[in-house]
């Protein structure tokens, strides 16, 4: 009997990218194929330990999420002693490295140079796996080789219980729309300003549909840029301190030395430290959720009910008794988080169209097919790849005023259950095999196959 090939997964990040880039290919690849393969998962590997590598050795494949060693000096010395070993070293990546302007991580990762390690990381990989074709072709732009695969986003609903579809009608007759994001979605979802305003001052919509918004969280820290109290109480102790010199201070940057009545002993003592940068827990309304929320409730006037809306500012994980037409539904884990489209009857999926977004995945479309739900989403990549406008989806605009697209398309969609199911239908015919998780792991199994008994250059 021939041996198995033996496979390791490993990713540092434990939310999405693991669940669907790492966790569940691994789990369907055992259930299939554990006749040819021997799979591992690794969620944290100790570079210091002196034994990792002859451990790392052990494996035909690594399959890593953007990087397996912590940095690039490290990475080039273990990629070479794991390739002499003959281990094949593939990298899989689902975001574009250059973030757009509009991201809240943008300004950091030009500081830090973020993309610079990624790039790095693609060229030290034998392979590359990715998510489209469209971003493959931009990867190999990198690799300048023909060294890419993509591998789509998928499930399988037979052991993915979320995807299992569950639905029932609204207890209150309502039509529920649903949005589901992560904290980067604000200038995506903005495309939506006015149009919940719109849906509630026509009379054929008003009162006819709630909203559900997935995936609240508050969760994380937040910088707080203070003055520092010492250099000011020492300015109070010489008379300094007056509307006069804070008018200064506002208008330095944080550069003490344009700040003239600051004595030159102080200005020694307290250069770059004028301010001081700490960290402390996010408030739930300093949330991106917080501004997700007011456009999606037109500024809450969806609530109708002032209590219900006083009830939501304690940011409680409670229900809320009686009839609502907005539901905040929260944060839960990776392998739990669909499970609120039981609650759901059209899905929402702008996207502003930039180069960023235009390589992500069809997620969206892929989480909604199990369930035969009609999705709204924009006219662009990703999801115009497989998308077809009025057959399995509709399509929006990502043209200026998008706006009264949205408004167009959901209205439809709220008077007309037909069309809705239409459209949830055929997305099912269109998707159930190409991505389902089954399908795209039997390409997974040749591609690792045809890689163990390849020479890498």
């Amino acid at each position: 009997m021939e041996e198995k090939k033996r496979v390791l997964f490993y990713c540092v990040d434990q939310a999405g990218v693991f669940y669907f880039r790492q966790l569940t290919p691994a789990v369907e690849l055992d259930r299939n194929h554990s006749d040819e393969f021997h799979i591992d998962i690794e969620k944290q590997l100790d570079f210091n330990d002196p034994n990792l590598v002859e451990k790392l050795k052990t494996y035909n494949i690594i399959h890593y999420h953007r990087q397996l060693a912590p940095t690039i000096p490290l990475m080039l010395k273990l990629s070479k002693e794991l390739k002499n070993a003959g281990v094949k070293l593939v990298m899989d990546i689902d975001d574009y490295w250059f973030l757009d302007k509009k991201h809240p991580m943008y300004a950091l990762s030009i500081e830090h140079k973020m993309h610079q390690d990624i790039l790095d990381n693609l060229k030290i990989a034998d392979y590359v796996t990715t998510t489209t074709e469209l971003f493959a072709e931009e990867i190999k732009k990198v690799t300048g080789k023909d060294n890419v695969i993509v591998l789509y986003n998928a499930i399988n609903p037979d052991w993915m219980k979320q995807f299992q579809n569950n639905r029932k009608p609204d207890p209150d007759g309502l039509v529920r729309i649903s949005y589901a994001g992560g904290s980067s979605h604000l200038g995506d979802l903005q495309q939506l300003e006015g149009v919940i305003n719109f849906l509630e001052t026509d009379p054929e919509t008003k009162g006819k549909y709630k909203i559900n918004l997935i995936g609240w969280d508050a969760a994380g820290t937040t910088n707080e840029i203070k003055f520092n109290e010492e250099l000011q109480k020492e300015l109070q102790e010489k008379n300094l301190w007056n509307q006069n010199i804070i008018n200064f201070i506002n208008k330095s940057k944080g550069n003490i030395d344009v700040v003239p009545m600051i004595p030159k002993d102080l200005k020694d003592k307290y250069r770059n430290k004028m301010f001081l940068n700490k960290q402390r827990p996010i408030k739930s309304e300093e949330s991106v959720y917080y501004q997700y929320e007011k456009i999606l409730t037109d500024n809450y006037r969806l609530l109708k009910d002032d209590n219900y809306k006083k009830w939501l500012m304690n940011f409680q994980r409670l229900d809320y008794p009686g009839k609502q037409y907005f539901t905040r539904i929260w944060t839960k884990p990776a392998n739990m988080y669909a499970e609120a489209l039981d609650q759901t009857d059209i899905v929402i999926a702008p996207l502003d169209d930039n180069k960023f977004n235009n390589f992500k995945s069809n997620l969206k479309q892929v989480e909604c097919w199990s369930r035969k739900l009609p999705i709204v989403c924009s006219d662009m990549a990703p999801y115009n790849i497989d998308g077809k406008n009025e057959e399995n989806c509709i399509l929006i605009s990502t043209k200026n005023n998008s706006h009264k697209y949205w408004k167009k398309a959901l209205k439809r969609l709220i008077l007309d259950k037909e069309l809705r199911e239409k459209l949830g239908n055929q997305l099912y015919e269109d998707f159930k095999e190409k991505y389902h998780l089954t399908n795209v792991t039997k390409k997974r199994a040749e591609f690792y196959k045809k890689i163990i008994s390849t020479n890498v250059d």
